[in-house]
């Protein structure tokens, strides 16, 4: 076999040359990536010598056929170019003649050296762009190969790392390709992409094109385009080719190949370059890392000037945006063509909303979906808005930003056995009292499934049947058990996980077959228990089962339950409405389409509950907004009169709820504790107007962002804000506000339960209103600050038994950090106007003997009255009189102002328009779940570090 001897190393080559090469045409060098060898070009190398082309390949170092030896310097990016620099010499081959090019980390390696070298041309296919963030997951991935070798690399990678047009051979290839690597070599080479630095593109004068596909996990299109645009040379050297990985609609119509260019070869070839689009339909999976969650940064560079490729980008992506219907073309199957990112709905009403649906990478690598609603689509879209006004950031450049926190239990594997064999320990009179009183206060409030009571008495019952194992309900009371032992203040989670094992078992062994009632109970239990343990998609999992038994018993329908004797009714009411608040808080929190659908007329005073008339308001949001992405004055004004009847009558629900008034209960030992369903009642009441009104803001702050000049993406088109806006925005704000202050009554008892999953969720929610608000400089008529600081003292109290917790902590403390960030930068402005003012009358007295290339000197920093006028202090306008007081109560206001009746009234007449929703050019990122014992946070929440490895979405070929 042919090696080459390269400072001691021996590297395999292969050197392909024509017989004659007449033309003089260059020679191809090619470096391959990470996990790879110089197999990966055999087809390509073939093509081209076949045109005369000479071709080299070769092994880098500790890859494929070049052994890693003993006691020798380690990989490096550097090591690797000059491993290359001594090839092309001792195969005398001049740069000036020589084409490099580079897949994944072969691309970095590429630009190191056209950054040193006079090179003939460079081609970069799916190229890596160093970041910091790439350490950690290749430091993770370097411990998983220590542990379980190349085998779990080619498990995962073949599936995780191609398109959705990748066939089962082409996997096999990648997969053999990995099973030849030795791990030390490929961990050597997973340290050299960990450490690598960000070649000095600008420093490359060679001619480059950038070859990237649209499901490229691991160089996404923005990332090229920085490559592009920092690159050297002049812009008509320089190109970039995108695979579609989607037939074009000429190809899908004659139902020929497409080779997913644009424009495609047949479509050049039949002369029909110009007409050549991608087809509208959508593969389900569109997977892209993106750096950051700039929508605005695919269509425009930096400075705001379009690079040579944006202006396809963006009509392409711009045919894809959804108009209001009025402005489609008659007998057009879509939408048409508008403008870019900056694109609002018909002009007055108040709807940009980003799409910001996404699959979710679970640990065994399958993908589930996140919707428009979820608090992460939220948070996805913040963090764009926070890019845009201060560029880099610890909340922009979050290195969990990709990644789902979960817990993952040690019994999360083979429970059903263990349980079976080791059922848990009889518990005491006084075990039993407190477990139930912790589940009442913690569990039972929200759900309403049982009246205290009854539930005593049954407990009971069964304790001295010695929790008889036979009995269809022991899951229920095994699972009530649990849930006051997981939820209570005493350190008792090893025996709730024990409880809920062995109910899960006796659910499976006896209720499963043959749903009833105490089957839905089970299931319902069991979503509440796996809320509270931080394992959100395993408590979807089990609702969907008790969505379906529910069904079947017709607990749907209100006439089937009164067919039954009184008390049997009011169990199946109960438990009807435990499922549907499972059901729509599970639906609003990650986005997906609620399970069940409300057949009652909810706002009827017979039998009248608060909870189902609330339940109803959340389905409508979810199914008339959320759903459809189109909005109209009407659905507005329906939604907010039913949430106007609820606010005026909900306390005429309470008893057939079974919730108290009262802020404060007595409990059974004497102490003072939170009314917690009162509570949860209100907090979702809130959370209903968050919902309806959170993408109004998003709007609001983000075209406030656009006009500021030291935006990254300055907009052409900044709007005002119109009366509907208003209403809206500062209706999110203070649902926000009221919300949080009202959560501190929970710390008014002497004891609270140490999880609550709707709790943390809430104020979650209303942390990322107060936050994106400071952007919008809010927080010159609402008290942002101070209530953001109280959701972050809210969470603190949950985080030391919480991951999710924890992870939204810190996810707030970073936007908190952002925010102190911003409102520094808009005090120096404020202080920069207030001295231009001071200097034009004095002097500036402190710039005195000091040249100006050595001053503070800011280029965004107004220097005129032109930009003084547009800084942010200026821009803002204070709050119209249709605010409302923000700390004034509900009630107040009714009593001491006369509203409008009517949405109308308040607001002039507008027509239906679809909601927009941003796609971020026309790609989705996906995020995995990690063990949230797996990854250590400090405590500032300033940083993360992955501990071990996860099924991460980029993965380096």
């Amino acid at each position: 076999m042919p090696f080459l001897q390269v400072e001691g190393r021996p590297l395999f080559y292969t050197h392909l040359k024509p017989e004659l090469n007449l033309n003089r045409l260059p020679t191809v060098v090619f470096i391959h990536g990470l996990g790879s060898s110089h197999a990966f070009y055999e087809a390509v190398i073939a093509s081209l010598s076949i045109k005369g082309y000479p071709c080299v390949s070769f092994d880098t170092y500790g890859s494929g056929l070049s052994p890693l030896l003993p006691n020798q310097e380690l990989v490096s990016i550097r090591s690797i170019a000059n491993d290359v620099k001594s090839i092309i010499q001792q195969l005398s081959i001049k740069p000036e003649e020589l084409i490099l090019v580079g897949h994944s980390m072969g691309g970095i390696v590429v630009s190191e050296l056209a950054s040193q070298l006079n090179l003939g041309g460079a081609v970069l296919i799916g190229p890596v762009l160093p970041k910091p963030a790439l350490g950690q997951v290749f430091s993770a991935r370097i411990e998983t190969v220590k542990r379980k070798g190349m085998e779990a690399m080619a498990d995962t990678i073949p599936g995780a790392a191609t398109g959705s047009k990748s066939t089962s051979t082409q996997k096999a290839f990648i997969r053999a390709l990995l099973l030849s690597q030795r791990p030390e070599g490929y961990n050597s080479l997973c340290r050299a992409i960990a450490d690598a630095e960000r070649p000095s593109y600008s420093s490359a004068h060679c001619p480059v094109m950038i070859i990237t596909g649209e499901e490229d996990k691991t160089s996404p299109l923005a990332d090229a385009q920085i490559m592009l645009e920092e690159w050297g040379c002049e812009p008509q050297l320089k190109s970039i080719e995108t695979i579609s990985g989607v037939a074009c609609e000429s190809c899908k119509q004659r139902k020929q190949r497409c080779d997913g260019l644009r424009p495609c070869r047949r479509c050049v070839r039949r002369g029909l370059g110009r007409e050549c689009q991608s087809s509208n339909a959508r593969y389900p999976l569109l997977a892209s890392s993106l750096p950051s969650p700039d929508p605005d940064h695919f269509r425009t560079g930096h400075g705001g000037r379009p690079t040579p490729i944006t202006g396809q980008m963006a009509s392409q992506s711009a045919s894809n945006t959804l108009v209001p219907p009025s402005e489609a073309s008659p007998g057009d199957g879509r939408a048409t063509t508008t403008t870019a990112s900056s694109q609002l709905l018909a002009r007055g009403f108040p709807a940009q909303v980003p799409q910001m649906s996404r699959l979710v990478k679970d640990t065994k690598g399958q993908y589930m979906f996140i919707g428009d609603s979820a608090t992460l689509s939220f948070l996805q879209n913040i963090r764009r808005i926070v890019r845009k006004s201060l560029g880099s950031c610890p909340f922009v450049d979050d290195p969990l930003r990709h990644l789902i926190v979960e817990s993952s239990p040690e019994t999360r594997r083979g429970w059903i056995m263990s349980s079976a064999q080791n059922p848990p320990p009889k518990q005491t009179p006084e075990d039993v009292q407190y477990l139930q009183r912790w589940y009442m206060q913690s569990a039972n409030c929200v759900l309403l499934l049982f009246r205290q009571d009854e539930l005593a008495r049954a407990i009971e019952a069964w304790q001295e049947n010695d929790n008889d194992s036979t009995d269809r309900e022991s899951p229920v009371y095994y699972l009530v058990l649990a849930i006051g032992a997981q939820t209570g203040p005493e350190d008792k989670d090893e025996l709730a996980e024990t409880l809920f094992n062995y109910a899960r078992y006796l659910t499976v062994d006896s209720l499963m077959e043959d749903p009833d009632i105490p089957t839905i109970q089970a299931f319902a239990l069991i979503t509440m228990y796996l809320l509270g343990a931080s394992r959100r998609n395993s408590a979807f999992m089990y609702l969907g089962m008790g969505v379906r038994a529910a069904y079947a018993l017709g607990l749907h329908r209100k006439d089937i339950s009164a067919l039954f004797p009184p008390a049997e009714c009011r169990t199946r009411e109960r438990l009807w409405k435990a499922i549907r608040i499972l059901d729509l808080f599970m639906s609003a929190s990650l986005g997906r389409p609620p399970s069940t659908s409300e057949t009652r007329e909810t706002a009827s005073s017979e039998d009248y509950s608060a909870c189902n008339d609330l339940s109803m308001i959340f389905e409508s949001i979810l199914s008339q907004i959320y759903a459809k992405r189109m909005i109209s004055t009407e659905v507005i004004e329906r939604i907010s009169q039913h949430h106007r009847r609820w606010s005026a009558q909900s306390h005429a629900g309470f008893e057939v709820d079974g919730i108290p008034s009262g802020e404060l209960l007595n409990s059974s030992d004497g102490s003072k504790q939170p009314n917690m369903g009162l509570l949860n009642l209100k907090q979702t009441a809130f959370w209903t107007i968050i919902l309806l009104s959170f993408p109004f803001l998003l709007k609001e702050v983000s075209a406030h962002v656009d006009a500021h000049p030291n935006s990254a993406v300055p907009s052409q088109d900044v709007r005002t804000t119109s009366s509907s806006n208003q209403v809206l925005v500062y209706a999110c704000l203070e649902a926000a506000i009221h919300n949080v202050e009202m959560l501190q009554a929970i710390f008014q008892g002497e004891h609270i339960p140490k999880r609550l999953p709707f709790v943390i969720n809430s104020v979650f929610v209303s942390g990322l209103v107060l936050g994106v608000a400071a952007f919008g400089d809010f927080d010159a008529t609402f008290p942002i600050e101070r209530s953001l600081r109280l959701a972050l003292s809210t969470l603190t109290k949950f985080t030391s038994n919480d991951a999710v917790a924890k992870r939204h902590l810190v996810i707030l403390e970073l936007l908190q950090g952002a925010c102190d960030k911003y409102m520094e930068m808009r005090a120096k402005w404020k202080m920069e106007r207030q001295s231009h003012l001071v200097g034009g009358l004095f002097g500036s007295i402190h710039s005195i003997g000091v040249p100006r290339n050595e001053q503070n000197y800011d280029p965004n920093m107004p220097q005129n009255e032109a930009d003084i006028a547009r800084s942010p202090a200026m821009r803002h306008p204070s709050a119209p009189a249709i605010q409302t007081a923000i700390l004034e109560e509900a009630s107040g206001i009714a009593q001491h102002q006369e509203m409008p009746t009517e949405f109308s009234e308040l607001i002039p007449a507008i027509s239906p328009s679809f909601l927009w929703f941003d796609t971020f050019g026309e790609t989705i990122p996906l995020y995995p779940t990690v063990d949230a014992g797996e990854v250590d946070m400090n405590g500032a929440g300033l940083d993360a570090v992955i501990r071990a490895p996860v099924n991460y979405n980029e993965f380096v070929m």
